[in-house]
């Protein structure tokens, strides 16, 4: 098991991990606002409705785009809506805390695990500012979708002797992803609400400003969260 050690009496938890692995999308940057106009746009021409809710973040465009048109239409479709999602005329910015930590991470210990497409990704992080990381696992790199473990095992490098990683997720999809994958789950409020994260998490947060890392003297690694009550 991995530890978890009470660092206060106000319900800070600090955890020994070996890597950071983050989503992208209304996780590390502020860019949901992006995602559903470009979505909403695309399904419009397409003459779609986009489901309401949470349901759909946090997919591939492959998985929802088969859901919602015949297969024939499906890789004309892709195309056009990586187009739109390349360019977002709706601000991408990175959120709250999410700069500093990656800072704080020795950048081969983290590892960003995304449904958007490739160039989709590549181009949200320039445009947000985040650096690229060692290892992006974007849509285009797995035969199937969150909340499958597979895109959370792609992502995973340095586990070992019962220390594993540590995912942070702004959906449910994610959450299941990753703990399926055999992550700790910390879910992020904003696309979805505290309550709709709580079953599927280890530990829920308001922003990744409630998150530190501590790095041995060893290299070894710690996160340290102060969950929302």
């Amino acid at each position: 098991m991995i530890p978890m050690i009470d660092v206060d009496a106000q319900k800070t938890i600090e955890w020994e991990v070996s890597e950071f692995l983050f989503d992208m999308d209304g996780t590390l940057l502020d860019s949901i606002a992006a995602v559903e106009q470009a979505w909403y746009e695309w399904a419009a021409e397409e003459g779609v409705a986009i489901p309401d809710g949470e349901s759909f973040h946090g997919r591939t465009a492959q998985d929802l785009a088969a859901a919602l048109i015949p297969e024939e239409r499906i890789p004309a479709a892709l195309l056009r809506l990586s187009e739109l999602e390349q360019s977002p005329r709706v601000p991408v910015t990175p959120l709250l805390g999410a700069l500093e930590l990656l800072t704080a991470v020795p950048v081969e210990k983290w590892a960003v695990v995304t449904s958007a497409a490739r160039l989709v990704a590549l181009a949200r992080l320039a445009a947000g500012g985040i650096p690229v990381p060692t290892l992006l696992v974007s849509g285009d790199d797995v035969a199937h979708g969150k909340p499958d473990p597979e895109p959370y095992l792609a992502g995973i490098r340095w586990a070992r002797n019962g220390i594993l990683p540590v995912a942070f997720e702004d959906t449910v999809a994610g959450l299941r992803s990753a703990r399926a994958a055999g992550c700790r789950a910390v879910g992020l409020v904003g696309t979805a609400t505290a309550a709709e994260l709580l079953p599927h998490a280890d530990a829920v947060l308001a922003t990744l400003a409630e998150a530190t890392v501590v790095v041995g003297h060893d290299g070894s690694l710690r996160v340290r969260l102060i969950p929302i009550d």
